[in-house]
């Protein structure tokens, strides 16, 4: 039960639909793999931004590469936080446990603040977590 206190931390906020929106309007390359997948899987959506960021740092195109972030780094004030936790555990996690974690250490550097610091605290917790597992 909502009490006159309550606040909507996604009052406002961007949601799946104009995020995936605006991501295919500046990645039209992925569009067709974006739109397959249905409009309430944001986390295999993000996923899919996820794998084409890791194809611009398998094959060195960092001005791609640097759009890519970019374009995550506009986003993360503005969004719900269901994208927020997709950024996190669809996108980051893909480039930490991924084709590229062994190229994560100098790529990380070329990510923007925002950006940077979700990854890395995602890092953290995820190194934490595994040492008590």
């Amino acid at each position: 039960m909502k009490s006159e206190n309550w606040i909507d931390v996604n009052d406002g906020k961007m949601g799946s639909a104009e995020y995936f929106g605006l991501l295919v309007k500046d990645f039209p390359m992925i569009r067709k793999k974006i739109e397959k997948e249905n409009s309430d899987k944001t986390h295999i959506r993000m996923k899919c931004f996820a794998d084409y960021t890791s194809e611009q740092i398998k094959s060195s195109n960092y001005k791609e590469l640097k759009k890519c972030f970019a374009f995550q780094e506009s986003k993360i004030d503005l969004i719900n936080s269901d994208l927020e936790n997709a950024i996190i555990v669809s996108y980051c996690e893909s480039m930490l446990l991924g084709d590229v974690a062994n190229q994560m250490d100098k790529i990380i550097d070329l990510m923007p603040n925002k950006l940077k610091k979700k990854y890395v605290d995602y890092e953290v917790y995820y190194n934490l977590s595994a040492n008590f597992s």
